[in-house]
This record gives structure tokens, C-alpha cells and sequence, in this order.
């Protein structure tokens, strides 16, 4: 047999048909691992272990207000795990996310993002050993695609390898990628043991030793759950199910329970929020205790796809191991399903567990709810397994500690400096109050626009290209500031006010010291925050415009960006508890090239907006965004 499996195998619709294409997979696997000489030593290392276990991987941005405190820089790693536990029944790796969607607004690159969060690189190490102590593993984001910012002096893999050694992370999330070479692997293996790679596009079997994890992403689920070809050569090979977009992930949690997988739990897309259900939550809470005690059955068991059942969509898989069976069953219909939708056999005095209840299994008795998943085990007559002790043990512990939520919200914003009504002789044009109807552009990213993407498959049809928002409204009269702030103007600040960031990290990063270099006096101010451009505004009497108020103004009076042009904070700032951002206005000198997922770059005309997330103030400030202001008339 020499032809290729696609990533998932779907079965016949026909069950007739069901067992000559099991057979023909077990032959088609014998065949393929002979003929691409396929060696599992990589598998087999201890220090890789952890990865056949490692069902439930959250994708955690680094700047979601419930993890990282963007006021003090403490990353909250107890209470995001103890909210993950409550909702989603633990994870067991999280992908520190860092760089995308913000990524491209000026020259710091993906490896920048990670050295300037809070504490730095040993600041991440200390964050990494608290996941340690709840035993979860922890993986860094790689984009290849980086090439138009700030370069690094060595290769990326030397650079990857670097930060490995100084954080001690378990594992490198390949982004775009299908698989990771053998460079990377190298480097990485002499900077730390273990340290698994998981990519993103779907992984080809000439992966497989390099690439101990990979995503299921947007994968046809089928009606009967289809095999994943990876898991079928190699067991041991972790892969998650994910559709990112989609609302309902029914499908991604019956394919990873069919195929002893795991899922990516992810609702803080890029700053769009697309949260589970309730339903969808309540099924990963049965699936993961089970995953986990069971997993060698999952691993190491001799797994027989789609066994027959007695009732027409309900599909069950069984694993064998050690004289006792595993098996796992969904109900894939929208109708509850009651008794004799199975028939095991069994000899006389064998037994059968309910997993999920954790007493005897009768099937006459049990009815399978709509979309519901069911795991029996097999116990063969005076059998035990060492597995079942423990987790009934684990159950009755978790029963036990009546989880609560404890999430943590942001606190209020407060500004500790008071109005002075400095009169610096700015020039200001005048609006008139009146009723405005504004045309604002956006170019559609995977973090939104003004509120959240709203991308239904793959294939992204819209992203990227521009789109136009209408909003009417009226402003009062006001005065706005024909050109940005200047770097001795704010000195001017610093030295009347004795203003003081609470966050000094980057603050100020181009003047070298306490004073403006002269050549950079007259130009726009930069590396300061919003908080910072807040407190110069009031220290002024003036105050921060909206970017509606941004817009008027320039088109109105048809005003042009300085000489040296950077993007202007605006007063429009938006927080949903997880992701802070603020629209920006009027682009910049700096445009990085090479790609599109880059953030909006170049000069952009009066009516275009950007979607600037916030993380922290010292990757807030950036080389190329300042601000202006206005006055209430």
C-alpha cells in the first residue's frame, strides 16, 4: 500500500464498510512506518514524557488583565490557573502569547516582546516556575514570518535558543508552520532538555521525530469522527483540536476524544473575545480527568477504531491494555439516545465502570444525551487496574474542594497629577460644535477593529483588506493642536511638575538621559504611554482628543502630520476585562515589510484608525507613536 492518508481519514458513511477500512489503516501503518524507516527514539526520551499527557493547552495572551497586572507587573499565574480550573477542568500547557497582533507598530521584533514584559527575561523565568509548581508547562510563541523589524545579530534559532536557557519553558509554538527543522532543534537542545515543538499548519509525517506536538486546526470532523493520520503512526504524538472562530466546539471535543487527543482551549483571540459555553465547558470537564488517568491506555494501548455500535450515530473506539479495555463513546446526533446504543462483550464475572459517574455500567439503564461522550472500562473477571484507584481517589478530591471563581478584574485608572494650566503657547485650530457624520477605515485584523473579528473559517476572506465604519454624532466646540507634542515641551513638563511614571520601563528611551538631545528638541515626543500623555494633558489644562475629534480636526482644516511623523494616542480607550486597546491615528515614518500579518504601518490618511493593545508600559511606549491635544471651548 503506498498511498497517503490526508491529516484526518474520514470513515465510510456505509458501517458495512467500517471494518475493511480498519483494516486497511493497521495495514496501511505497518507499510508507512517500513517504508519512511520511522524511528520513535524521540518519543522514548523521559524528558519528553509530559507531552502524551498534555490533552488541555490554553493559547494565554500576555497582556489579558486576568493574568498580567499591567499596574504593578505581576503576573497572576494562581488565580488564571484557579480560573481555569473552575471553567475548563485545569490546563495542562499554557502558549505565553506576545508579540501579534501589536507586532509592526515600531522596529521591536517577536524576541523584544518577550525581553521587555514585566521583569524581563528573568522576570518570565520566575512567572515559567510558578507553572511548574501546578505542574503545567509552559510554551513560547515563534513567528517566522518577523523579517521587517529590528534583526537580531544571530539566527532565530540561536535567538529561540537564548531565551529557552534564560526561562527554562517547555516547549516552542511554532505559528504558520508546519513542522520545525532540524537548526532549531538543535540549537534548542543544547540550551535545555525537552523542550517540545508544536506546530500550527498541519504537521506531515516526516515530522513526526522532530515535532512531538501539533494542532488538528480546521480539520473536516465528519459526522462518524475521523481518524488523525499522526496519531495513528504515533500515539505518543500529542495533538489539539481547534477551530478558532467557531462558537460551538462540539466537533473538536468529540475528534480528540475518538482519537485520545487533546484539545486548545482559546477564547481571548488577539483582543477578540470568543468565549465557550457552557455545554462545550461541561464536556471538557468529563473528558479531562479521564484523559489524564487513563492516558497509557491512549498512548500505549492497542487502539481499534469505530467499533460497531447498536444504534445509528453513536460511535465508540476502544484501547486495550493489560488485559482491561478503554472505551470511548459520543453521541453525535441532537436526540438523547437511551439503552442498548452498545454491546460488549464480556465473560462471566467481568465488569464494566461508568468513568464519568465512577460506578457499574448497565446499559439498559443509561441514555446518552444529545452530543454527550460516555467512558467505560473493561475490568476482566478478579481484575483491577491501578489506574481506576487513582482516579476515583482524584475524583473524590476534587468533589471535595468546591472550586469557586476568583477571577480578578482590573482596578480603576488614577492619574496623581495635578492641573497646573500651563499656558505653553501651542497652535490650535478651532472646530465649531455641530453634528458630524465621520467615515472611519480600518484594515480587518484578527483582533478587530473597533470591537471584535468576527471570522468564520480558515480561509480569512476579509482579513486584511479595508473596511469603512459610519457613525453621526455631535461634538461640542473645541480646540485641537496642529502638530504633536514636542520632546522639549514635555521637558518643560517633566521639570515644572516633577511628574515621575510609576512604570519607568522604556519611558522616555530616546533621550539618553534626562534631557532631549537638541537635533530631537523640536520633534514629536515619544516612548511615553497613554497614562504618561494623560498626565502631561492635564498638567496643561487641556486633555487627550478622541479620535473622532482627531478626525474632524484634520480633515476640517486639512492638516498634515510633522515632518518626522509618528501615531498619536487619542483619549478613545476601550477595555472588555481581558484585552485593553486604544485607536490610534495618523501612522508613522516606520512601516515594517515582509508580510501582512504586521501591524498598520506608513502614513495612513485623517480617517484611518488603528487597534492599539495595550500590554505594558514599557512595550506601550514605543519609538513611533506620540500625541497631541485639545480644549473644551
Amino acid at each position: 500500500m503506498d498511498r497517503d492518508f490526508p491529516e484526518i481519514n474520514l470513515p465510510p458513511e456505509n458501517p458495512s464498510e467500517i471494518e475493511a477500512w480498519r483494516n486497511e489503516l493497521v495495514d496501511w501503518r505497518k507499510a508507512k512506518r517500513q517504508a519512511m524507516k520511522y524511528d520513535h527514539s524521540a518519543y522514548n526520551k523521559p524528558e519528553y514524557d509530559w507531552v502524551s499527557s498534555c490533552y488541555s493547552c490554553n493559547m494565554l495572551m500576555a497582556w489579558d488583565e486576568t493574568f498580567l497586572d499591567h499596574r504593578t507587573g505581576n503576573y497572576r499565574v494562581d488565580e488564571y490557573l484557579h480560573e481555569g480550573a473552575v471553567q475548563f477542568g485545569g490546563y495542562d500547557a499554557v502558549v505565553l502569547w506576545q508579540a501579534y497582533p501589536r507586532m509592526g507598530f515600531d522596529r521591536r521584533n517577536q524576541f523584544d516582546y518577550y525581553r521587555e514584559l514585566p521583569g524581563g527575561l528573568d522576570g518570565l523565568r520566575k512567572m515559567v516556575e510558578q507553572f511548574h509548581r501546578h505542574h503545567v508547562r509552559v510554551f513560547f510563541d515563534y513567528n517566522p514570518w518577523d523579517t521587517g523589524t529590528r534583526r537580531e545579530v544571530k539566527s532565530d534559532a540561536l535567538a529561540i535558543a537564548d531565551i529557552v536557557a534564560a526561562t527554562d519553558i517547555d516547549g516552542i509554538f511554532l505559528d504558520t508552520m508546519n513542522r520545525g527543522g532540524i537548526d532549531m532543534r538543535n540549537a534548542v537542545d543544547k540550551a535545555r532538555a525537552g523542550v517540545a515543538f508544536e506546530s500550527e499548519a498541519a504537521l506531515p509525517l516526516d515530522g513526526l521525530a522532530l515535532n512531538h506536538l501539533s494542532w488538528a486546526q480546521w480539520f473536516d470532523y465528519g459526522q462518524a469522527p475521523g481518524l488523525l493520520r499522526n496519531r495513528w503512526i504515533e500515539q505518543r504524538h500529542m495533538m489539539h483540536s481547534i477551530r478558532r472562530w467557531d462558537v460551538d466546539h462540539t466537533d473538536e471535543l468529540h475528534l480528540a476524544w475518538m482519537n485520545g487527543s487533546g484539545i486548545l482551549v482559546w477564547e481571548n483571540i488577539f483582543g477578540s473575545w470568543v468565549g465557550w459555553s457552557h455545554e462545550n465547558r461541561a464536556l471538557l470537564h468529563q473528558m479531562l480527568p479521564i484523559q489524564r488517568h487513563f492516558t497509557r491506555f491512549f498512548s500505549q494501548g492497542t487502539w481499534t477504531p469505530l467499533i460497531r455500535t447498536e444504534a445509528p450515530g453513536v460511535y465508540a473506539s476502544t484501547w486495550d491494555l493489560d488485559g482491561a479495555q478503554l472505551v470511548t463513546v459520543t453521541n453525535r446526533t441532537d436526540k438523547a439516545i437511551a439503552g442498548h446504543w452498545i454491546n460488549l462483550p464480556r465473560s462471566a464475572g467481568a465488569r464494566i465502570i461508568d468513568l464519568i459517574s465512577g460506578e457499574p455500567f448497565e446499559v439498559k439503564s443509561h441514555e446518552l444525551a444529545p452530543k454527550a461522550i460516555a467512558a467505560l472500562l473493561l475490568l476482566p473477571p478478579g481484575g483491577t487496574s491501578a489506574e481506576l484507584a487513582s482516579y476515583r481517589g482524584r475524583r473524590k478530591l476534587e468533589t471535595e474542594k468546591k472550586l469557586t471563581s476568583r477571577l480578578l478584574h482590573p482596578l480603576p485608572v488614577s492619574h496623581a497629577v495635578k492641573a497646573q494650566h500651563r499656558q505653553i503657547p501651542f497652535s490650535v485650530v478651532t472646530v465649531p460644535a455641530g453634528e458630524h457624520e465621520i467615515s472611519t477605515h480600518f484594515r480587518v485584523r484578527e483582533c478587530g477593529e473597533r470591537g471584535y473579528a468576527h471570522l468564520t473559517d480558515s480561509t480569512y476572506p476579509g482579513l486584511h483588506q479595508d473596511v469603512q465604519e459610519r457613525r453621526q454624532f455631535k461634538l461640542g466646540k473645541f480646540e485641537f493642536m496642529t502638530q504633536e507634542v514636542t520632546n522639549e515641551e514635555f521637558h518643560e513638563f517633566l521639570s515644572q511638575s516633577g511628574y515621575q511614571p510609576k512604570v519607568k520601563d522604556s519611558f522616555l528611551r530616546h533621550w539618553g538621559g534626562k534631557n532631549p538631545p537638541p537635533e530631537i528638541a523640536k520633534q514629536p515626543v515619544v516612548y511615553v504611554d497613554l497614562n504618561d500623555a494623560r498626565a502631561f494633558a492635564k498638567w496643561a489644562g487641556m486633555r487627550l482628543p478622541s479620535e473622532a475629534e482627531w478626525q474632524v480636526a484634520f480633515e476640517m482644516h486639512g492638516l498634515t502630520q510633522s515632518q518626522h511623523p509618528v501615531w498619536n494616542w487619542t483619549d478613545t480607550e476601550y477595555s472588555d476585562g481581558r484585552t485593553r486597546y486604544c485607536l490610534i491615528k495618523g501612522g508613522s515614518w516606520f512601516e515594517a515589510k515582509g508580510s501582512g500579518w504586521y501591524a498598520d504601518g506608513g502614513l495612513k490618511q485623517a480617517n484611518f484608525a488603528a487597534k492599539f493593545i495595550q500590554i505594558w508600559p514599557g512595550l506601550d511606549r514605543c519609538e513611533t507613536l506620540g500625541f497631541r491635544l485639545a480644549r473644551d471651548v
